[in-house]
């Protein structure tokens, strides 16, 4: 069915309404014998390689990006407290896709700065726009203490590869990223411990899943 529909937006809030169908539109049947295009990526872009995604319980292998205040990251900084990681890139049009992760990751850092532990990774799927400088104005807009909340960035080489290791690929489309999502919780001890993908979680969901890892 193909809608109409009028969407507002409050500060973080966003809904829609006067929705009206207007017609059902069939999908076209597929012409036999032909190919489905793939995705075509920028001429010297690089993407993440696909079904590569640790499982649940295996390590996250170790990774060096550069965080919004120019600081070198690793994961491995991070043993013995517990991470949840995320993907977004800055100039992302869709409301529901990493506006929202940056506002769902700000409900998580109020709670955590509330527990006194716990840390943030956000990685940009887009590191030839999204520089530190960027990344610092973004961070800053979002209110992300750098020492709990980092986002990073680097070669493209080197996200591309984080990426692939939580499973999620993006390639460039014009002027947008097209991109999976994704969260995952990381444990103590450097290995997975919980990860969703899509749309369909929430800060409670993270913060309670960062609170099993940590007490696991």
């Amino acid at each position: 069915d193909r809608i109409e529909a009028t969407l507002h937006v409050e500060g973080r809030d966003f809904w829609l309404d006067k929705i009206v169908t207007k017609g059902y539109e069939p999908t076209p049947a597929p012409v036999a014998g032909a190919a489905k295009p793939e995705p075509t990526a920028a001429p010297g872009a690089v993407t993440p390689v696909p079904n590569k995604g640790v499982h649940v319980g295996d390590a996250i292998p170790d990774f060096t990006l550069t965080d919004q205040a120019g600081k070198t990251v690793r994961l491995s900084d991070f043993r013995g407290d517990v991470v949840a990681v995320s993907f977004l890139y800055t100039q992302c049009p869709i409301a529901t896709a990493c506006p929202m992760t940056t506002a769902k990751f700000s409900k998580i850092d109020a709670e955590l700065a509330k527990k006194g532990w716990g840390h943030l990774l956000i990685v940009t799927v887009d590191p030839e726009r999204d520089t530190v400088k960027v990344l610092a104005d973004y961070a800053k807009r979002a209110g992300a203490d750098a020492k709990r909340w980092r986002f990073l960035t680097g070669t493209p080489a080197a996200v591309a590869d984080v990426a692939s290791n939580f499973g999620v690929i993006y390639y460039p489309e014009g002027n947008q990223v097209i991109h999976g999502q994704a969260v995952a919780v990381i444990d103590k001890n450097g290995r997975l411990s919980s990860i969703y993908y899509g749309e369909r979680w929430e800060a409670p969901h993270i913060v309670r899943d960062l609170e099993k890892a940590r007490n696991g």
